[in-house]
């Protein structure tokens, strides 16, 4: 782990109203909406599983006159955050973390992360 980003992904669960059906911004707000095209929210009182497929950096080398890939670290810092929204703003104040949790993923001693 050098400090470097390997992999970075965000996920959005909320109920998904395009403007009449078209494109993928909000109009003026849910309750205004004719209808749900989508329904991508974490229902309440429900356990939720996703799961990500996070590849380990590697670089492919030349051994014995055959290329391999060997990884370029045996060790990743992985964080989780899940995050409440309620005006669709990152930087806003409004926003509550609800879930936060780093873990270390080292190759040698674990093969998947499993929680």
């Amino acid at each position: 782990m050098d400090g470097k980003q390997v992999y970075n992904k965000q996920e959005i669960f909320m109920p998904y109203p395009g403007r009449f059906g078209r494109g993928a911004e909000m109009g003026r707000g849910p309750y205004e909406k004719c209808g749900l095209l989508r329904d991508t929210c974490i229902p309440p009182l429900k356990k939720v599983k996703k799961v990500f497929e996070i590849p380990f950096p590697y670089a492919d080398v030349e051994k014995d006159g055959k290329k391999t890939r060997e990884l370029t670290a045996d060790e990743l810092l992985v964080e989780v955050k899940l995050w409440y929204v309620p005006f669709g703003k990152t930087d806003d104040d409004w926003n509550v973390l609800i879930f936060g949790e780093e873990k270390k993923i080292d190759l040698k001693t674990e093969w998947v992360w499993r929680k």
